[in-house]
């Protein structure tokens, strides 16, 4: 047998290996939590065909700091950030990144060169929606990633609703996480869902860690969800031993629907007043729900500080739409409280000015408020009360969205915006803090979009930030340039989102996962799936 023969037998078993791999991983018969059958066949998924090369720009953004500088990349994974002095040309530069190659035993053949545009860790999304298995005419896995990849998010959280059925149990976690292995195209974890029927269960709990699950999410008001009701007080004291034992995340959408107003869904409403006009919608989400919510919680923290607990457990607040509730989230902070807060875009981004009549696109609970609670959320991410961003992506058919009759009260509350998040959070920052310098803002960006979220998650060692070890999780994008907002560029499955055709900056030009080019501005999306599914260790 000659070799050329004995070379196709051999690649011909390679590849038959990697789908029946990811056959019997898709059927749970085997778990193979990090797949990606490209790496069986030793070729890179993404755009760019390399596993070693450099990354240069005028703007690296570290942890504390922006340098001229190159990232190194080695199988997925930053090998080496190298500094270069200002005035280092282009033919000094190179050969010392060929030396640094030689240092690790390997020859540089590909750089690339971004000039000025600013190189920042991946964007880490801890709040998503992707909506399948069930709903994947709302969105699903595929369009979602690739929303992802467009916008520079290179890690996302997916959350227990709206799939169908939710995400509360091992057959329906097992099967979700076998969607992802096969349609990710980011890498992507999965938060299950604590709600009344497993509350106290902790078998059932902790089989959902043990299944791959880095955390759980609960709704304290209803999330006009079928089978995925709201939890009390009794529910989530019941639950938090476990939870602390294990060291996990505790996600809370935090509003309590008062006793004096008529319950209210997330997507649903019969009050008075034009159901056109925003303020009759803002009129049934008083302030008090998320005070009462946020109160409740800050009172089980504090009596149960005596619990057993492993470092890696937060009672994490998502989306908070009330500024007046700092003082309070900063003193149980402050207290040592396990405590944590995101907000989202939209409320730094909007004010209830800013919508228009029967602009139904802009409905979410909470809901967007005033300047001056969008001013307070401002200087809480600023003052770090609020630790980071999250898009809270919740997408639905636009017929859901009720957008020719525009009546806030009966349409879908969510906002699709995945694929914006980076410009427009860069958008917002520059018009509400104008006097700041460029540094200190793509500081503060890469804290509350990559740095803090992966903290927050479990993620701080592998991912969050541009640095030896870490995966090279990047985006590589232009401040000065407007993103393309049209809905000819939208990647998700339905064009109806309150930023399509504003003007926002901040153009996504690359994103690579793990080292893969999944994105570029000019080549477009990867057609393979190079994400990989995150589990629990």
């Amino acid at each position: 047998m000659d070799l050329k023969t004995l070379a196709l037998i051999v690649g011909a078993n390679v590849i038959a290996l990697a789908v029946g791999l990811q056959r019997l991983d898709t059927q749970g018969l085997v778990r193979l939590d990090n797949f990606v059958p490209y790496q069986i066949l030793g070729q890179p998924c993404g755009l760019a065909r390399d596993d070693f090369f450099a990354i240069i720009s005028d703007r690296v953004v570290l942890a504390t700091e922006v340098v001229y500088g190159a990232v190194l990349v080695e199988n997925g994974f930053i090998v080496k950030v190298v500094q270069f002095h200002d005035s280092l040309e282009v033919p000094e530069r190179v050969k010392l990144l060929k030396r640094e190659a030689a240092a690790l035993h390997r020859d540089l053949k590909n750089i690339y060169d971004y000039g000025h545009a600013v190189v920042s860790p991946g964007l880490v999304d801890m709040h998503v929606h992707m909506d399948e298995p069930g709903r994947e005419h709302w969105e699903g896995i595929a369009a979602a990633t690739s929303a992802a990849a467009t916008g520079g998010v290179t890690t996302l959280f997916d959350m227990p609703l709206n799939s169908n059925p939710p995400t509360t149990d091992l057959h329906s976690l097992k099967k979700k996480q076998a969607l992802v292995k096969r349609k990710a195209k980011v890498d992507v974890a999965i938060w299950a869902g604590l709600v009344p029927e497993n509350a106290h269960d902790p078998a059932l709990l902790q089989g959902l860690l043990d299944q791959g699950a880095l955390g759980f999410k609960s709704f304290m008001s209803p999330a006009g969800i079928d089978g995925f009701s709201n939890v009390n007080r009794t529910h989530i004291e019941a639950a938090l031993p476990v939870l602390k034992r294990n060291g996990v995340p505790y996600l809370v959408h935090a509003e309590i629907v008062g006793d004096d107003t008529e319950p209210q869904g997330l997507h649903s409403g019969n009050r008075k007043g034009d159901p056109r006009k925003y303020q009759t919608y803002l009129a049934t989400r008083p302030k008090s729900f998320e005070a009462n919510a946020v109160a409740l919680l800050i009172d089980v923290l504090r009596k149960s500080k005596d619990q057993v607990m492993k470092p890696g457990f937060w009672l994490h607040i998502v989306h908070l739409a009330n500024a007046d509730l700092l003082q309070d989230i900063k003193q149980a902070q402050d207290e040592g409280l396990p405590l944590s807060v995101e907000t989202a875009p939209h409320y730094i981004g909007f004010n209830d000015q800013d919508i228009a009549d029967g602009n139904s696109l802009l409905k979410c609970a909470p809901p967007i408020r005033d300047k001056a609670n969008q001013e307070g959320l401002f200087q809480g991410l600023k003052d770090g009360v609020i630790g980071g961003l999250a898009s809270d992506h919740s997408p639905s058919p636009c017929a859901d969205k009720l957008l020719d009759e525009g009546n806030f009260l009966k349409a879908w509350g969510g906002i699709s915006g995945l694929q914006y998040v980076l410009p427009a959070t860069w958008t917002a920052v520059k018009k509400l803090d104008p006097e700041a310098d460029t540094e200190s803002s793509l500081l503060r960006l890469a804290s509350w979009w990559s740095l803090q979220p992966s903290q927050t998650t479990g993620l701080r060692y592998s991912k969050g930030q541009i640095a030896k070890g870490f995966h090279a999780d990047l985006v590589v994008w232009d401040p000065d340039s407007l993103a393309d907002t049209s809905v000819g560029f939208m990647q998700h499955k339905n064009p109806c989102s309150p930023y399509t055709s504003l003007p926002l900056y901040g153009k996504v030009l690359a994103t690579f996962v793990e080292g893969q080019m999944v994105f570029d501005s000019q080549l477009g999306m990867s057609k393979n799936t190079c994400g990989k599914l995150i589990s629990r260790q």
